[in-house]
């Protein structure tokens, strides 16, 4: 596989046509997926219909009244791009989604039998740029929840500076990142805000910051309670280099565990794990019957190419890493960004960004990740030829574990569709066009979040 930097996403055209698929005049709809657009203007919830063969049908957007997040003139060669993981939830009939450049939450009344949405409500999200949203049952409550929003702030970033690769280049300025400088400091706006959700009323209200953050470790990319509900989770950024082989201002991501009360929404005992040389912590998911966090890492060192995929193990006091992965083609900069657990296969898949492909691991009972069967090398399974680099986010696979679909989120605005085999592995199955997504260039939009339900 070609390697690759964030520079060579802007000089390869963008020039991957999605493949429409026409619809079966007499196609069974037996779902709905929903994605945000999170251009630079209003953004949008973006509804397919999905089918019982997997393919995709009809699609309706509906604004949030709120912005998007996007901004393509940010950033250098990164024209904006920033990442998380859960930006949409679905909770009873109610669908909640972040607007990252509106720095609020969208609340939408959900038809469970037609997919239609209507806003709500809009609530301040308690920061500046929400990503990720996380959400679990209160103690002994019926329709009470606890909501957590991880409000991100920025994503700031070096790039270049080797030899042969241009001069340095520091965002959002380089007084951030000098020593003693904006990266030293803990913000307020960059935290992670605790609110709470009644299911039953849909009324969505703010309560406290459960933390805030030093941006030298970047701010929350992915929040996510455990399988039952008494630990949460916080991935971070840190600080990336790239289009550079010496990453010399890179700063590690941290990923963060709290013990969580669910009678008084309290969060305590922290704890973290980082790791020199292992940056962009960008998505994780939590094993259901153990403490073990599997996370994705895009920004590596050359001799941590094989962190792509780091497993953690939370004792309740400190946090570990127990095994750790290359995804794609072992040392290749494939950007691993993503993760989605199938607990009914026990199966692992990681998302790349830069190699726009999907990595398939196995998950043993303990908690443990292992390549697939007798494989030696890590499965993996391809976008669409031509897809340019820099483009495949956020995944979403359906309950009966047939069909797995995936963001084109960056340059190509649409989503492919993958049939997953007997073992768990993918087979590539098409893409489709986002029809609401009417501008073009890398970073016109941001899509964040993909999320679906079965009627």
């Amino acid at each position: 596989m070609k390697r690759f930097s964030f520079h060579s996403i802007l000089t390869v055209a963008a020039s991957c046509i999605a493949l429409t698929f026409a619809m079966s005049a007499h196609a069974e709809t037996v779902g709905y997926l929903y994605t945000s657009l999170n251009g630079e203007d209003t953004n949008q919830v973006v509804c397919f219909e999905r089918h019982e063969d997997g393919t995709l049908g009809e699609q309706r957007s509906y604004s949030t009244n709120s912005l998007g997040g996007a901004n393509q003139a940010a950033g250098g060669d990164a024209a904006g791009d920033f990442d998380s993981q859960g930006a949409i939830q679905i909770i009873g009939d109610y669908l909640l989604v972040v607007n990252a450049g509106g720095n609020t939450v969208s609340v939408f009344d959900l038809d469970r039998d037609t997919g239609q949405l209507t806003r709500k409500e809009n609530v301040g999200s308690g920061g500046t740029r929400p990503v990720s949203i996380a959400y679990v049952k209160k103690a002994e409550s019926t329709d009470e929840y606890w909501v957590v929003v991880g409000n991100q702030w920025n994503n700031p970033n070096v790039q270049k500076g080797g030899s042969g690769e241009g001069p340095i280049e520091m965002y959002p300025t380089a007084a951030f990142h000098a020593r003693g400088g904006g990266h030293e400091k803990k913000l307020d706006e960059r935290n992670i805000h605790l609110f709470s959700f009644n299911a039953k009323s849909g009324k969505l209200r703010a309560e406290r910051s459960l933390d805030s953050y030093v941006g030298t470790n970047g701010g929350p990319a992915t929040v996510a309670f455990n399988a039952d509900g008494t630990k949460l989770g916080v991935s971070t950024w840190g600080i990336a280099h790239f289009g550079t082989e010496t990453p010399t201002h890179q700063k590690p991501s941290r990923v963060y565990v709290y013990d969580f009360d669910r009678r008084t929404g309290a969060a305590s005992n922290t704890r973290y794990f980082e790791e020199e040389g292992v940056a962009g912590s960008i998505g994780f998911s939590w094993d259901q019957n153990t403490s073990t966090l599997f996370v994705s890492n895009f920004n590596l060192t050359p001799k941590k190419r094989d962190h792509s995929l780091t497993v953690l193990r939370d004792d309740g006091s400190s946090v570990r890493k127990v095994g750790n992965f290359g995804t794609g083609a072992g040392a290749d900069i494939d950007e691993a960004c993503w993760t989605l657990v199938d607990p009914s296969r026990g199966r692992l898949y990681v998302s790349s960004f830069g190699g726009n492909f999907i990595s398939t691991f196995a998950v043993n009972q303990d908690g443990s990740v292992s390549t697939i069967g007798s494989m030696p090398e890590t499965v993996y399974e391809g976008r669409a030829a031509g897809t340019p680099p820099g483009d495949t986010k956020d995944m979403y696979i359906t309950t009966d574990s047939r069909y797995l679909y995936n963001l084109g989120a960056y340059q190509t605005f649409g989503v492919a569709k993958f049939d997953v085999r007997s073992d768990g592995t993918l087979s590539f199955g098409g893409e489709y066009k986002v029809r609401a997504a009417t501008k073009s260039g890398p970073g016109a939009y941001n899509f964040l979040g993909l999320a679906g339900f079965d009627i």
